[in-house]
Formats: C-alpha cells, sequence, structure tokens
C-alpha cells in the first residue's frame, strides 16, 4: 500500500462529534467534502453516530477511493515522456496505486506501487483436495521516478519492496538484493523478473521454518526439554540446563538465513544475581564450530560441547562479579 490518509482527530472532549480528517500542504485541492451527494463523505460526517462501529472505517474507505483518483489525476498532468509511458503500460496491473509528492522547490517524486504476485506451495494440499500452489501478494513493489522540471531523466528509477511487519520473522524483505534493472527497461518487463526472484527466495525462507524446527527439536535430547520455545517461526527458544551444580538458562537466536546463518545464543545464570536482584547473563555466542551441511543432531551435539566448557567460564566470571561487590 502507497497511500496513506492524513490524521484522523477526534473531539477530546466529546467524542461523539464526528472526526477531523487533516491532509498535508501538497493535498491543499483535494477537497473531498465538496460533493454533497449520498456518495460522498459528507453523508458520513453529517449523519455520524458512534453507535455504529463501522462507520469510520467506511468514511475512510470512500475517502481513500477518491484520493486514490485524485492523485491518479495528478499524475496524468505530469508531462515527463517516460512517466507518461509507463503509465500507458501498467493498466493491467491489479492494485495499482501511484501519486506524486513535492521533495523540495521544483523537485517532485512520482510513485507506483503494485503487489507482487508469487505462486507458494500450498501447506495444505497433501491433506485436502486443495490446489497443490497458492498465490501471495503480502510484497508489494514501491518505485519512485524523482521528476525535476518535469523531467525524470534517464537511469533506473528507485525501487524498494515493502512488506507487512509480521512477515519480518519468516522473511525479510531487507534483504534481497534486487535484480539489476536493465537499461530500455519498463516496469512491466521488470516485474516478472522480480516476482522469479522473490518466489524462490520467499520458498527457501519457508523451508527454513521447517529446518529451524528440526534444529529446536535436535537440542531437547542434550539440553532437556525448553522453558520456551517460538512454535510458528522457530526463531527463539530457551532451555533451562545444567552442568555439575551450575544450572543455568541458554536463550538461543535463529536467523531467517538459517542454516547459512548459526544461530546466536546467550548464557543467564539461575544462580547469580546483580545488585538490583537481575540474573547475570553472558556475551552473545556466535563463535562456535558451525556447518550448515551438517544434520542437525550434529549441530546440537557441536554446540552442547562448546556449551559444556563455555558454562566453566560463564560460571567464573558470574563469582568474580559478585566477589568484586
Amino acid at each position: 500500500m502507497l497511500l496513506m490518509l492524513g490524521d484522523v482527530v477526534y473531539n477530546g472532549n466529546d467524542t461523539r462529534v464526528a472526526p477531523d480528517i487533516i491532509f498535508g500542504a501538497d493535498d491543499e485541492t483535494f477537497q473531498p467534502l465538496m460533493d454533497d451527494s449520498e456518495l460522498s463523505p459528507c453523508y458520513y460526517l453529517r449523519d455520524w453516530t458512534v453507535a455504529d462501529p463501522t462507520r469510520l472505517l467506511k468514511l475512510i474507505l470512500l475517502i481513500r477511493g477518491l484520493y486514490l483518483q485524485y492523485q491518479r489525476k495528478k499524475v496524468e498532468e505530469v508531462s515527463d515522456e517516460r512517466v507518461r509511458f509507463e503509465m500507458s503500460t501498467m493498466a493491467a496491473i491489479q492494485g495499482l496505486e501511484m501519486c506524486v509528492t513535492t521533495i523540495s522547490e521544483g523537485m517532485e517524486e512520482v510513485n507506483f506501487a503494485f503487489p507482487l504476485v508469487l505462486e507458494m506451495e500450498n501447506p495444505h494440499s497433501a491433506t485436502n483436495s486443495q490446489s497443490s500452489s497458492i498465490t501471495c501478494s503480502d510484497i508489494s513493489l514501491q518505485v519512485k521516478f524523482p521528476v525535476r522540471g518535469g523531467q525524470s531523466g534517464g537511469g533506473a528509477p528507485q525501487l524498494k519492496l515493502v512488506a507487512p511487519e509480521g512477515m519480518r520473522d519468516v522473511f525479510d524483505v531487507d534483504d534481497v538484493k534486487l535484480p539489476v534493472w536493465p537499461e530500455h527497461m519498463c516496469l512491466v518487463e521488470y516485474k516478472p523478473t522480480l516476482e522469479l526472484t522473490l518466489q524462490q527466495q520467499v520458498r527457501e525462507a519457508r523451508a527454513s521454518v521447517r529446518l529451524r524446527r528440526n534444529f529446536v527439536e535436535a537440542l531437547f535430547p542434550f539440553f532437556g526439554h525448553p522453558l520456551e520455545v517460538d512454535t510458528l517461526y522457530y526463531r527463539k527458544a530457551s532451555i533451562l540446563t545444567s552442568f555439575g551444580v551450575f544450572t543455568f538458562l541458554v536463550h538461543f537466536v535463529l536467523p531467517i538465513q538459517f542454516p547459512k546463518i548459526q544461530p546466536s545464543f546467550t548464557f543467564q545464570s539461575s544462580q547469580h544475581f546483580d545488585a538490583r536482584g537481575k540474573p547475570l547473563v553472558s556475551r552473545l555466542y556466535q563463535d562456535y564450530p558451525w556447518s550448515p551441511r551438517w544434520e542437525a543432531s550434529e549441530m546440537a551435539q557441536r554446540i552442547f560441547d562448546f556449551v559444556a566448557e563455555e558454562c566453566l567460564a560463564f560460571k567464573r566470571s558470574c563469582g568474580d562479579i559478585l566477589s568484586q561487590r
């Protein structure tokens, strides 16, 4: 999603009063309340009632639809030939949004955004009659064409991938290396190449969830059953373990790129506390033997051997800290 509405401001003294919706300085010519018909925002504001919990949503969706039309008209008024050409090729793209923003005097940006359609394996297809693949459109591409004096100039536009915050636990778009933008290519030609690149990387990320689960479960025979595990994406696990008379927690954090990038972990003593009563915690460990080609059981075994040695040094450091108080 590229276009966002302005601020919705309620009357703090009387929430029964219809809210104000405030837009920025770039949108002074956007006047959605000039229309007084039943299909205009005036209809909802004039007959405002807090008893209807859907009224605000309906109002915002209506204004947003009008705002999309308003911004599209502004983009159509841009005289730059490249922007006009891009618009002429994107008519069939579903969910396309566009807007013009002022950067500085004489400098504007023409922005396009649209969802990328990725074909993914259906995790439920093996147990029912559903299709073996599903489409994912959670990731969007934002494209910016800087326009100075009515001309965008040559070169590739500015590109940015956008995804919901909740998706970062399984796939982080900031880690994606975008395909090179070939000279004389338009957005419609670039889109399929980008979708294929993302499709492969998202599939690898989804497969990584299974690999992380196998690894976490492989830790249990060595360290014991966990106190807490992220059972959705298997990004975190905390296990209470002991060596001799020293009992402590091991907090594991697994990266999205697992097993290519190894997990990190810290120790937390259950027997040593600082002056404020907080348990002492070790440094972050990432410097232990590791290979992404090992089986999950060997990964767990190597970490267990490393922890068996390193926890003694951590216990000594805890004792030293307490003796200095």
